[in-house]
C-alpha cells in the first residue's frame, strides 16, 4: 500500500467561506518580485517588520515578509477585515491566534515555511498544525533521529531500505512538528514523547502519546505534497475533514 499524499492544488486569488469540517491549506510561493515584497511589507505591524529586519540575508528577510504578509492578506479575507487591523495574541508557548473580539467565527490557523514554500492551514473551531520542510539529505541522519525521535520510530527507520530512509525521515519529522504545533505547546512536548506512523506503507497517524492526557484518536493526520524537494504534513482535530488545497496567487496586481 502506498500513502495517499494530497497533491491537487487549485490556483486561486482568495478564500471562500469555510465550512465546519473543511480545512483550507494554502501553498504560498515565497520568492516574489520586489513590488510584491514591498506590498506585503506594507501590511505588517512594527513588531513584524522588526522581526523581518533581524534576518541577516535579504533572501530570508524577504521570505519572512511574504509569508507574514500573505498570512495577513488571507486571514483578512476570511474575517472581512483590513489585513493591517488583525490583532494577533500568543499562547504561553508562542502559538499565534486571532484576538477573540475579531474572531466570532472561531477561525484557527497555522503557518509554516521552509525554503521557497510557505503553507497556511485554516479551519473553524478545530485546532490544527502544519509543517513543511525542504528536504536536506544531510539532516536526515541517525544522530538527529536518535536525538529527537522516539525509540520505536528510530527502530522503524533502521528497518527501511537505504533509498527509503530520507523520505521516511522527513515524513516522520513533519508529522511530529505538525502535531506539536497543533497542540500549541511547542517543544515543551518532547519530540520523543509520542510516536507517529511514517513508514512507506503506513497511513499517517498518531500511534501513541507517552505522557500527558492527550489521546491519539483526537487527531487526524494528512500527508501533503507541496512540490519536488519538499515534504509536508497536517494534523487536525476531529475526523472526516474536507481538505481544500489552494495555491495563493497574490501577485502585485491582486494585492
Amino acid at each position: 500500500m502506498t500513502v495517499n499524499r494530497a497533491s491537487r492544488w487549485v490556483k486561486t486569488s482568495g478564500p471562500e467561506n469555510i465550512g465546519p469540517r473543511e480545512v483550507h491549506v494554502w501553498r504560498i510561493g515565497l520568492t516574489q518580485p520586489e513590488p510584491a515584497i514591498q506590498s506585503y511589507r506594507g501590511l505588517l505591524r512594527t513588531d513584524e517588520i522588526e522581526r523581518a529586519d533581524r534576518f541577516y540575508f535579504a533572501k530570508d528577510r524577504n521570505r519572512f515578509t511574504v509569508a507574514r504578509g500573505a498570512l495577513r492578506r488571507l486571514l483578512g479575507a476570511y474575517l472581512t477585515l483590513d489585513p493591517r487591523e488583525i490583532d494577533f495574541v500568543y499562547g504561553p508557548q508562542g502559538k499565534p491566534d486571532i484576538a477573540t473580539s475579531q474572531n466570532v467565527s472561531g477561525l484557527r490557523f497555522n503557518l509554516s515555511h521552509s525554503g521557497e514554500i510557505g503553507m497556511l492551514a485554516v479551519s473553524r473551531n478545530l485546532e490544527l498544525g502544519v509543517d513543511v520542510e525542504e528536504i536536506r539529505a544531510d539532516f536526515a541522519s541517525e544522530e538527529i533521529a536518535a536525538r529527537f525521535f522516539s525509540p520505536e520510530e528510530c527502530a522503524k527507520l533502521q528497518t527501511l531500505a537505504a533509498n527509503e530512509n530520507v523520505d521516511a525521515f522527513f515524513d516522520c519529522w513533519t508529522r511530529k512538528e505538525a502535531y506539536i504545533k497543533a497542540r500549541g505547546q511547542g517543544l515543551s512536548i518532547p519530540l520523543d514523547s509520542f510516536e507517529v506512523a511514517f513508514a512507506p506503507h503506513e497511513e499517517p497517524a498518531l500511534l501513541q502519546v507517552k505522557s500527558g492526557d492527550d489521546l491519539p484518536a483526537r487527531w487526524r493526520f494528512y500527508a501533503l505534497y507541496p512540490g519536488t524537494g519538499y515534504y509536508a504534513a497536517l494534523a487536525v482535530e476531529g475526523e472526516q475533514h474536507e481538505l481544500l488545497l489552494q495555491d495563493w496567487i497574490g501577485e502585485p496586481g491582486n494585492l
